[in-house]
């Protein structure tokens, strides 16, 4: 009966060692974004803020991939900026929260779905209004993200700056 016990009590540990420590760095990493959103496209339940998180610069990538349903972040690749999180508002001030953010650093834009026709994985309508945080294109600026911590961040942006 010992016996038992004792390698219930094994397989016990080794079973919680391995959920502990097969998700390395998942902690919680938290972002909440602000948005500011002062241009004259009505914004609300039809017409949302989308952020999406990236994990390099987007306006600097050749290849953009959605990576949004992949289960753990993607590799780093020259040339490419991997979506890994899309999230939505129906307000011009609304703040949006991405919980358990896993990579560090990332990059923020937000864009207006003016046509009310986004359906969460093409390309933005063309002429939407778009905003990062940080200056585009080539001053897109990385958030970096601790263990334990959330970030706070503003987007701010109106209707001067538009998708292709």
């Amino acid at each position: 009966m010992n016996r038992k016990y004792a390698l219930l009590l094994v397989l016990t540990i080794f079973f919680l060692f391995g959920v502990t420590s097969a998700n390395p760095g998942t902690a919680h990493k938290t972002l909440h974004v602000k948005l500011n959103y002062t241009g004259l496209t009505a914004v609300d339940e039809k017409h949302k803020i989308f952020v999406l998180l990236f994990d390099a610069n987007p306006y600097l990538a050749s290849t953009l991939i959605d990576s949004t349903s992949a289960p753990t972040p993607p590799l780093p690749t020259a040339g490419v900026s991997h979506i890994l999180r899309r999230l939505s508002a129906a307000s011009k001030s609304a703040t949006i929260t991405f919980p358990d953010v896993r990579l560090s650093p990332v990059f923020a834009a937000a864009f207006v779905d003016k046509t009310g026709t986004y359906d969460g994985h093409s390309d933005p309508t063309s002429g939407a209004p778009v905003g990062v945080y940080g200056k585009a294109p080539d001053n897109v600026t990385p958030i970096t993200l601790e263990e334990g911590k959330t970030v706070d961040i503003v987007i701010a942006f109106d209707d001067s700056a538009k998708t292709p």
